[in-house]
């Protein structure tokens, strides 16, 4: 059994960071078609979300299971209401971007973000950025130049929106990355979302407010999956794997967005934004097993 229980972790520190962020990635991707089909402002809709996954770990984290996962240090809550400031900016104006673009082109707007974090993350976080790391990334960046083009993203007012929402989604990653070296993902998920539900909650009553039941319901789903249980599992992989390679296997959540909206949206991919779909599968594929056998390749070691 001891034996058992040994293979099964050596298999969750190889593959389960780099295969649990490509699944959030997945996941997150099919956010708007659900965000589409919710007759809400975007700041109703990313406030009610945040609330309701807040929510939803404050219950966790008051409870006997709970108890153990409370761990955030007084030193690390700026980081960690930073972190929850710039999600409620992301969150914002993804949603805004959403209701206005097509999802494929939103979403790979938004993923300028792991060129960013590549940048900042030697500065800010110390982590060496390897030569695959770089190639991977290219290829990704690559496929988004394909489909990312301006008269696509409703002109120039369309770009800057999604750039600005992208640099906040860059800026909350690196910030959740250093509160992680100390504090219990659960913790730290607890205070993002609830940061921002204050931000957000306040500003979407500003505006008039006709709720349906099938709105609820799908306000519910946001919060409780895509918000709380994505972001719990997505910053436990985090804390595990290097903020460039999380960023780069995050490129996932735009093919996902483009899949799910032919599928469910009728949004035809051009031949164009097959061929990055397909770059970036190819560098998110890359660097998964690029991480896979480094981690299998140091619990061998581990094992002499």
């Amino acid at each position: 059994m001891t034996l058992v229980r040994g293979v099964e972790a050596l298999r969750w520190r190889s593959a389960g960071p780099a295969a649990g962020t490509a699944a959030v990635a997945t996941l997150w991707g099919t956010s708007g078609v659900v965000v589409r089909h919710i007759d809400l402002s975007a700041v109703q809709i990313a406030g009610g979300r945040a609330a309701v996954g807040a929510l939803a770990l404050t219950v966790w984290l008051l409870s006997p299971a709970g108890r153990r996962h409370r761990r955030l240090q007084a030193g690390r809550w700026s980081a960690s209401i930073t972190s929850g400031v710039l999600l409620a900016a992301h969150w914002w104006t993804f949603t805004l971007a959403l209701q206005r673009i097509s999802i494929g082109t939103v979403l790979l707007g938004i993923y300028l973000a792991p060129l960013m974090i590549t940048a900042l993350a030697r500065h800010t976080l110390g982590e060496t950025v390897t030569g695959r790391q770089v190639a991977a990334l290219g290829l990704a960046m690559a496929g988004a130049v394909l489909i990312f083009q301006p008269d696509q993203a409703g002109g120039w007012g369309g770009v800057a929106l999604i750039g600005f929402s992208a640099a906040a989604y860059a800026g909350s990653i690196l910030a959740s990355k250093r509160v992680l070296l100390t504090a219990a993902p659960l913790a730290l998920s607890a205070v993002q979302l609830g940061v921002v539900a204050v931000l957000l909650v306040p500003v979407s009553m500003a505006e008039p407010l006709v709720v349906h039941g099938g709105d609820l319901a799908r306000i519910a789903v946001l919060g409780v999956v895509y918000s709380a249980a994505a972001q719990l599992i997505y910053l436990r992989c985090l804390r595990k794997l290097p903020a460039v390679t999380s960023g780069i296997l995050l490129y996932l959540e735009p093919v996902s967005a483009l899949i799910s909206g032919w599928l469910l949206l009728s949004e035809t991919p051009t031949a164009a934004t097959v061929c990055g779909a397909l770059l970036i599968l190819l560098a998110g594929g890359a660097i998964s097993y690029r991480e896979a056998t480094a981690h299998r390749t140091s619990g061998r070691a581990n094992n002499r």
